[in-house]
């Protein structure tokens, strides 16, 4: 499993040559001219470009993620997540439709959602129903009535349920972490085949323990990010939390 690693500007040169791949955030690159002229240079790398829906409550539009990828630069390893709304099934597959409309087949990510179980898999049925021939489909964290607020490892149970209806043919992204018992039940998931999160940097700066968990998830992780300084002290954390998160990989 391939890891994505989420942190803010300032961060990014001592963080991101730990990732095997850049997840990068439209709404950040549209704002944050630093943060984008990082993500210019890595042209030659497998590249996600995130509708920015976690961090704002809402994706950009799609003329913002055409905007966004213009300033980054297109390529053929340059891949764009589609439209979606949280728990909004039907609201997702319009903006799946409209992002497919927008960058063409190959070049869109869907993502599933749905606030219940049977939302979710007609979302996936409609997928899998055109063939949408992306290379991954992502499955978010909070997914099948999971809020923000919903303890960590009830979020990750519900995506598990979730993660197991895909057909196992077609390769999953998951968007964030939940905890770390959540990577035991994928064992046998050969299926997935990446992640992005922030939480080992997150929980770095606060002087934890990734081991320990998240608490819970109802603050932004980027945002609580972007608070802390890395220090010497906190710096050990940091690097021993990206190894531990390795670890957990299947």
């Amino acid at each position: 499993m391939k890891l994505a690693l989420e942190c803010p500007t300032k961060m990014l040169e001592q963080i991101q040559p730990f990732a095997d791949f850049d997840y990068i955030l439209a709404n950040k690159v549209l704002s944050d001219n630093k943060y984008a002229d990082y993500y210019k240079q890595g042209a030659g790398r497998v590249r996600f470009l995130d509708n920015g829906v976690n961090e704002k409550g809402e994706p950009v539009s799609v003329e913002d993620l055409k905007k966004a990828l213009d300033i980054i630069g297109d390529s053929n390893t340059t891949f764009v997540i589609a439209l979606d709304w949280v728990g909004d099934a039907l609201k997702t597959i319009k903006g799946f439709n409209d992002s497919l409309a927008a960058f063409g087949a190959g070049k869109v990510i869907p993502v599933l959602q749905g606030a219940s179980p049977e939302e979710v898999l007609a979302c996936l049925g409609y997928y899998v129903s055109i063939d949408v021939k992306a290379p991954v489909l992502c499955i978010p964290y909070r997914i099948c009535g999971s809020v923000k607020e919903t303890h960590p490892e009830v979020m990750a149970l519900r995506r598990a349920v979730v993660v197991s209806k895909v057909p196992p043919q077609i390769p999953i992204h998951l968007l964030g972490f939940n905890s770390p018992s959540e990577f035991s039940w994928y064992k046998d998931k050969g299926n997935i085949v990446s992640i992005d999160t922030g939480i080992p940097i997150m929980l770095g700066l606060q002087g934890k323990d990734i081991l320990d968990g998240v608490n819970d998830k109802a603050k932004d992780t980027y945002s609580e990010m972007d608070t802390g300084e890395i220090t010497k002290d906190n710096w050990a954390a940091i690097c021993r939390n990206i190894a531990l998160m390795r670890t957990f990989l299947v």
